[in-house]
């Protein structure tokens, strides 16, 4: 039980960092051609502080435990963003681009396992 209670803490504060820089970067400056990149970005930066919180978590196969909680993560946003603004459910040509999240991910967990405490 105590380790799902850190794992949901570990989601929450990743899905604040994520708003929270979406929000630094949707008013700023910032060119609109290049938001699909800074998207990906910040998801990625995201994906790699949830994957090096549950490798501290579960202190075992950080690799798969971050690359799990990225997609996981990633999906959570999706769905959530596509249920609100799209007709239907698409990824688009662009789909495997969230695959550079999931790798973050995965790099965070494998960082999170090897961090002495």
């Amino acid at each position: 039980m105590e380790k799902l209670r850190k794992s949901l803490k570990a989601y929450v504060i990743a899905l604040v960092l994520f708003v929270a820089l979406a929000v630094l970067v949707n008013f700023t400056g910032f060119r609109e051609t290049w938001t699909f990149g800074s998207l990906l970005v910040i998801m990625s930066i995201s994906s790699l502080v949830l994957g090096m919180m549950e490798g501290r978590i579960f202190q075992k196969r950080g690799l798969l435990a971050g690359g799990a909680a990225a997609v996981f993560f990633l999906a959570i946003i999706l769905v959530s963003v596509q249920g609100l603004f799209a007709e239907e459910f698409s990824l688009g040509k662009t789909g495997w681009l969230y695959l550079i999240p999931v790798a973050a991910g995965s790099l965070g967990g494998i960082c999170g396992v090897n961090h002495k405490t």
